[in-house]
């Protein structure tokens, strides 16, 4: 077995298509020239592009590549996201959703930006759909991500990644997305988006 589970021209255009915008938006709000963040009273006040482009924008640099890499390697590692249409496609439903359940269930989340919340609804569906990988070791790495969003639900963010990022991680949004991951094998089950 390759550990390249997804061809280098799919992971491309992945990636141009996520991290492109994602890199863009950063440049303009380095500059203090437009912030794109999910900023609750601005999605209140009409501004319902923020929904998805929160999840473009970022803290910083490092932050973005952080989340960049992150994708990458989860590209390399996982069949189920080679297909770019349908990765894509899984990306923005994922990314709208957990700015709903944020919404609505995190009130006192005044404000996000990101990838990490929908990589983690990718990473469960990857984990739960891949089967190049024995069933035992995505059922030990769902298992540990469960646990860690758990713990991030418990004790809060992990302070050496608020270090990392030079600001707060939004831990609602990774348990979102894993349930939003869920949903989407749900769905998959159910031979909706094959």
């Amino acid at each position: 077995m390759s550990i390249l589970q997804v061809s280098p021209k799919n992971a491309l255009t992945i990636l141009l298509a996520i991290l492109l915008p994602a890199v863009l938006i950063e440049s303009i709000d380095y500059f203090n020239i437009f912030d794109a963040r999910y900023q609750r009273s601005a999605i209140a006040n009409g501004e319902w592009w923020r929904l998805l482009t929160g999840h473009l924008d970022h803290l910083n640099w490092t932050h973005l590549l952080m989340n960049g890499l992150c994708f990458a390697l989860m590209l390399a590692l996982f069949r189920p996201l080679g297909r770019p249409v349908r990765t894509i496609i899984l990306w923005l439903i994922a990314s709208l959703l957990i700015s709903a359940l944020m919404w609505f269930f995190s009130p006192k989340v005044y404000w996000y930006v990101g990838l990490s919340g929908s990589l983690y609804a990718l990473v469960v569906y990857a984990l739960a759909t891949d089967t190049s990988y024995p069933k035992i070791f995505r059922i030990a790495a769902l298992g540990l991500t469960g646990f860690k969003i758990a713990m991030e639900q418990v004790n809060g963010d992990i302070s050496f990644m608020s270090k990392l990022v030079s600001g707060p991680v939004a831990v609602d949004a990774h348990l979102y997305g894993a349930i939003v991951g869920v949903l989407f094998v749900l769905v998959m089950r159910l031979k909706v988006f094959r």
